[in-house]
């Protein structure tokens, strides 16, 4: 069995790898971004097919990095929640959050009971995740 440091320290070191790896996948979205712009801007205008592919892509692009910087705040939250000792305490119910549920979602704030009543509501009244 394992202890709660040693836990703390997994994941820890798992949110740091996460964290460098979006700074990455951010970084090399927005030097491609960049390179493309220079590349429409350098007299290619094409058609509205190519203009309208284009958009589409900025689109995608854009939200993707937008994923990333959303997840970029959730490994900072967790970090503050290991740092005040309540990284495996549910949100909702105050219960414990189990160890394999920290490791699988490494920035889980429900234990897996509360997440599920959060989803299926979610699912039922067709909200949007807040």
């Amino acid at each position: 069995m394992q202890s709660s440091a040693e836990l703390v320290q997994r994941l820890l070191g798992r949110l740091e790898c996460r964290e460098q790896e979006l700074r990455r996948l951010i970084a090399e979205e927005h030097e491609r971004a960049t390179v493309e712009l220079f590349s429409d801007l350098d007299g290619v205008v094409g058609d509205e097919a190519d203009q309208a592919f284009a958009k589409t892509r900025a689109g995608v692009e854009t939200e993707l990095v937008d994923r990333h910087l959303r997840e970029l705040e959730q490994i900072d939250s967790a970090r503050e929640r290991i740092k005040s000792g309540g990284f495996d305490v549910c949100a909702d119910c105050g219960g414990p959050i189990g160890a394999a549920r920290l490791e699988a979602v490494l920035s889980a704030t429900r234990c897996i009971d509360c997440q599920s009543r959060r989803e299926r509501y979610l699912h039922e009244t067709r909200k949007l995740p807040a």
